[in-house]
């Protein structure tokens, strides 16, 4: 007999009388033998996964989308340097008249520590947390409220789909 204190702790139970096909109760009935686990314990994990959509195919497909939104801004950020380069080229050969004798063997001599200036001020730029890029308006693809929204939409999604997926 169970004491008033053992209830108290243990959480409110109900049984569920659901149907599964027989090679899938074979399976549950298996993997219990091999591990000791309760066939009510896994089947109450693999609810707890799908309802709250913690499955790690869920968990994956979030963390693929994440990344496929980060390459999608690395690539805008490629796109925009590449073309900010070619502006500053062109910028660069219509006002840069080219140089004949005394003034091209100077630039000559000169162009390392101009080159070493140049260098620096990208460091100290880099360093200092601010990049080109973050003076450019972003096109936000989602923010943590959308995220959140879709996070929140997703398990009500897949219990209208296909059973089989999670």
């Amino acid at each position: 007999m169970h004491s008033p204190m053992s209830r108290m702790l243990r959480p409110q139970r109900v049984r569920l009388h659901p149907y599964v096909e027989e090679a899938v109760a074979k399976r549950l009935s298996a993997h219990c033998a091999a591990t000791g686990i309760p066939s009510s314990s896994v089947v109450e994990a693999a609810l707890r996964q799908y309802l709250d959509g913690t499955s790690d195919k869920t968990l994956i497909l979030r963390l693929l989308n994440r990344l496929g939104r980060a390459e999608a801004r690395t690539q805008r950020d490629l796109e925009v340097l590449s073309e900010a380069f070619g502006v500053w080229m062109r910028v660069w050969f219509a006002h840069t008249p080219s140089m004949e004798g005394a003034g091209k063997e100077f630039a000559r001599r000169t162009v390392e520590s101009r080159l070493a200036q140049f260098v620096e001020q990208v460091a100290e730029r880099l360093s200092g947390g601010k990049r080109f890029l973050d003076d450019l308006p972003r096109e936000v693809l989602a923010d943590e409220v959308e995220l959140e929204k879709i996070s929140a939409e997703a398990p009500a999604a897949r219990r209208s789909g296909d059973p089989a997926d999670g």
